[in-house]
């Protein structure tokens, strides 16, 4: 790593050690010829070594620790939001990271919108080999790609969509439950406010996939915002009765202040 670079990834080395991958020593094998380099042990994506303390969430998820290694993913992921700008492939390893721990603990439609996510901020991820993971490794892998001939989800606006209720008996989306997302370390020091809107799709169970953002704000906000949403469960949508996927577009007003979290709505 040149000087100057050492100098731009400074901020981010003050919060997280980044680890290199190692450079194997000239050492001798038992039958005198030299060892060969060896690679980092997780490269997820094969872009950049996972940073020194997101190995201890791989420990936990190696060891089936699924809510410890969650939690602790989830704190790993909000510092590296923050620098997402800058660093996509280091942000989208503690979403990769979280959504192992969400397809370990079963909730598999977060873990899905999560492995999505990452893998627009990465796209070298969908090569990324975790069959280290057993079961969890799996289900990411197995959906690396979209679903040919899956149906295009349905896509009204607000009028139209009144026109329709009469005509196609179309019931809107309701909210089951939902949290605020947080705000990324870097972004509260720097007092970012402001509105980040997203598009995602609510699939027939209710649950999020495809979270885009569509407004963002810097540090970091519009993905904290993508990585709270994926959390959120819905009453699904239907046509003439039938639960159908639908286009969900909703905003995130990000402001400074002690009390309430981040208000959230959805036009």
């Amino acid at each position: 790593m040149s000087w100057n670079s050492r100098k731009i990834a400074a901020p981010l080395l003050t919060l997280l050690v980044l680890s290199l991958a190692p450079l194997a020593a000239r050492a001798q094998e038992p039958s005198g010829q030299p060892l060969q380099p060896q690679p980092p042990r997780y490269l997820l994506g094969g872009v950049e070594p996972l940073l020194n303390d997101q190995m201890k969430v791989v420990d936990l998820l190696l060891d089936k620790k699924w809510r410890d290694a969650r939690s602790l993913a989830h704190q790993q992921f909000l510092v590296l939001a923050g620098y997402s700008d800058k660093y996509p492939a280091s942000a989208a390893t503690g979403l990769v990271l979280e959504a192992l721990a969400d397809a370990g603990l079963g909730d598999e439609s977060e873990a899905l919108c999560r492995w999505q996510a990452a893998r627009s901020l990465d796209p070298n991820l969908a090569r990324a080999d975790l069959s280290q993971f057993g079961a969890a490794g799996a289900l990411l892998a197995s959906h690396a790609a979209p679903a040919p001939g899956d149906p295009e989800p349905l896509r009204l606006s607000a009028a139209e969509q009144e026109k329709a209720k009469e005509a196609a008996e179309v019931q809107r989306p309701q909210i089951l439950s939902h949290s605020a997302p947080q705000y990324p370390p870097a972004a509260r020091k720097a007092k970012v406010e402001g509105t980040v809107v997203i598009e995602s799709i609510i699939d027939r169970e209710g649950g999020i996939t495809n979270a885009r953002v569509l407004r963002d704000q810097s540090l970091g906000l519009g993905l904290s915002a993508v990585e709270a949403v994926c959390g959120w469960r819905f009453k699904p949508a239907t046509l003439k009765g039938e639960p159908v996927k639908v286009y969900y577009v909703l905003t995130v007003n990000f402001k400074i202040e002690k009390g309430p979290p981040p208000l959230i709505s959805n036009p």
